[in-house]
């Protein structure tokens, strides 16, 4: 007991020392005898600063690294529960869609979109996180709600590249609401190709697709939203019209999708 009680006394005289030295080194009335105190206080200083850390009050480096890594540890379960959110909600809007249903549908996070620049481009092809262990095929139709989103261009064991409907390496029939029957094709934009020039089009109606699944059900299922008709071109002295269709999915925005499985 009494060995603490001459502690504190001995630690503020010696801090008082520490002080009182390093002032009358900076003001120059020790240049000649400082080299003989610096090796002795250096033992000092070192027991000082030893003790200093780990006083409560002068740890704040400690403390504030340690809530650095608290806050860091938060904003990362924020980010979880956020995406969970996202993955809920995403996973209760497909299971409510009626058509495809939901026993056909995989989920897969979207982990790439190779040339997208945010505000600059527009993502034409995605990397999911599925690929051949968990059945993905190639030519599988990519979904989200009852919209068409792409089609699986290339599938590995863990990963698959699908090529979105407003890449120009996507083709498919489909058809209008009143039943004119055309191909999607990709020149910029998404064009609904070789209509009959006899068809009755207009504009805002919906493009569906007609369906093109293999033997093995491979492929996009009918009656999938490709979007709408926003603008029509006509020419008399032609036998087919085309019309411009703009999808209702917002491609750079979407972090799940989901992939079309055939039912065994």
């Amino acid at each position: 007991m009494r060995r603490k009680e001459n502690f504190w006394p001995a630690f503020f005289v010696a801090i008082f020392l520490c002080i009182v030295i390093l002032l009358l080194s900076l003001s120059g009335n020790l240049k000649f005898i400082s080299p003989f105190f610096e090796k002795g206080v250096s033992g000092i200083q070192s027991t000082i600063f030893g003790l200093f850390q780990r006083l409560p009050f002068l740890s704040e480096s400690a403390k504030v690294k340690k809530l650095e890594e608290t806050n860091l540890q938060l904003l990362s379960q924020i980010i979880s529960v956020d995406k969970l959110k996202k993955d809920n909600a995403a996973l209760s809007d497909q299971f409510q869609t009626s058509y495809p249903q939901s026993i056909q549908l995989l989920k897969a996070d979207v982990v790439g979109a190779p040339d997208f620049v945010p505000g600059v481009s527009i993502p034409d092809i995605y990397i999911l996180n599925k690929g051949t262990a968990d059945g993905v095929k190639e030519g599988s139709a990519i979904v989200i709600g009852n919209n068409l989103v792409g089609v699986v261009s290339k599938a590995s064991v863990h990963l698959s590249e699908a090529n979105l409907v407003n890449n120009s390496s996507v083709s498919f029939t489909a058809k209008t609401q009143g039943g004119a029957v055309g191909v999607i094709k990709n020149a910029g934009t998404i064009t609904l190709d070789n209509i009959l020039l006899l068809e009755n089009v207009s504009v805002g109606e919906l493009v569906l697709t007609k369906g093109d699944v293999n033997s093995d059900g491979i492929g996009v299922p009918r009656d999938l939203v490709v979007g709408k008709i926003i603008s029509l071109e006509k020419n008399p002295s032609s036998l087919f019209q085309k019309a411009k269709v703009e999808s209702f999915v917002n491609f750079g925005s979407l972090s799940a999708v989901f992939i079309y499985m055939p039912v065994k």
